[in-house]
């Protein structure tokens, strides 16, 4: 993969978001000025994202740079498979993994707000769950310690034999937890008496639309194969199909980075009386055990303390995808960046990215 090639793969973006812009119901909502923004620092931005692809062998990534609440950069990188060599384009979608948990967090802040769900209710009073009613410590998970990562389960139950079990009394310790957030899915589709293309209907209504997000899917759709880039694992080409059909809350949105900007953006400048449901959200949890060494957690992010202010953050790893985002409350700014292999972390392409934006690089 040359630096040749990658500069091609620019020039043609530049072309399509144009054309993008041109075409009828593609214009970009209010607060997307990517195609007007002319910073000339975002040049040497993508002579760092090229080369260090290169050197590296990073197969693609895409990324939105937010700036005082507005979309001020899209880039788009690379391939989305290495063996067919198609450019990846700004629409092309990614996994975002756990970034797939801030998302569901939020539209569980919703149904709170409309006094569906108590955050503080013990969640085995709306749907008790069949792999732990036998332990009687069950009876004390809520959703708060759900979405604070307080809940006692594994994050996967593979770690407990397949078997899923409690690992400590809920509320008592930070653990990390997929499962958590699984068992939360499955009280909300109960209360709100849907199944998984229900909730996914739901989250489109209320989180993706009124956000301007064109793409935000955790259900299988039959148009992913065509849109989506396919993952690289140890520099080979895995797969862009691979779902399980399930609305996984944890792990399985769908999307682009610059419409996980403009969620973050709602997050950031919400509306009406959004602005108390993301209060809530983004709030610190200091009830709740915070991960040793770490700032207590929101609701929906860990939170960082640095020379910029709260800085609200997550990544995501699905094995042969990666993700990251931060933002700042206070001043509006942020950046999302997907890549479709598993080394956009470890080659430390991420972290050099980020720190180009004038920010610290914090991993998690």
């Amino acid at each position: 993969m040359t630096e040749g090639r990658f500069r091609r793969i620019g020039r043609w973006m530049a072309t399509a978001c144009l054309l993008g812009a041109l075409l009828p119901g593609h214009a970009s909502p209010p607060q997307d000025r990517a195609d007007r923004h002319e910073d000339p620092d975002f040049a040497g931005l993508e002579r760092l994202i090229v080369r260090e692809m290169e050197s590296a062998g990073v197969p693609g990534l895409s990324m939105a740079v937010i700036r005082d609440g507005a979309i001020v950069y899209r880039g788009a990188f690379g391939v989305t498979n290495l063996e067919t060599g198609e450019p990846i384009t700004e629409r092309t979608l990614f996994e975002a993994a756990s970034l797939s948990k801030p998302v569901f967090a939020y539209f569980t802040m919703l149904q709170v707000d409309k006094g569906l769900l108590d955050l503080d209710r013990p969640l085995h009073e709306y749907l008790p769950h069949e792999s732990l009613v036998p332990d009687p410590r069950h009876e004390l998970l809520t959703a708060r310690m759900v979405l604070a990562h307080a809940s006692g389960l594994p994050n996967w139950r593979s770690e407990t034999g397949g078997e899923l079990k409690l690992l400590f009394e809920p509320g008592t310790r930070f653990g990390y937890s997929g499962e958590a957030y699984e068992y939360l899915k499955s009280v909300l589709g109960h209360i709100l008496r849907t199944d998984d293309e229900g909730l996914q209907a739901h989250l489109k209504r209320e989180v993706a639309d009124p956000a301007g997000a064109r793409y935000m899917q955790y259900t299988w759709d039959d148009a992913i194969p065509s849109l989506k880039a396919f993952g690289h694992r140890n520099g080979a080409v895995t797969d862009n199909d691979r779902h399980d059909r399930n609305f996984g809350a944890a792990y399985s949105l769908i999307t682009t980075p610059s419409d996980y900007a403009r969620f973050l953006i709602a997050l950031m400048r919400p509306v009406g009386s959004n602005a108390a449901v993301v209060e809530d959200l983004l709030s610190l949890q200091t009830a709740l055990p915070p991960e040793r060494g770490e700032m207590h957690r929101s609701l929906g992010f860990p939170v960082k303390k640095t020379g910029k202010g709260f800085r609200y953050y997550h990544s995501g790893n699905n094995g042969d995808f990666r993700a990251y985002c931060h933002f700042y409350r206070d001043t509006g700014d942020g950046v999302v960046i997907f890549g479709n292999s598993d080394n956009l972390f470890t080659s430390d392409l991420a972290g050099h990215v980020v720190e180009y934006l004038g920010d610290r690089w914090f991993y998690m």
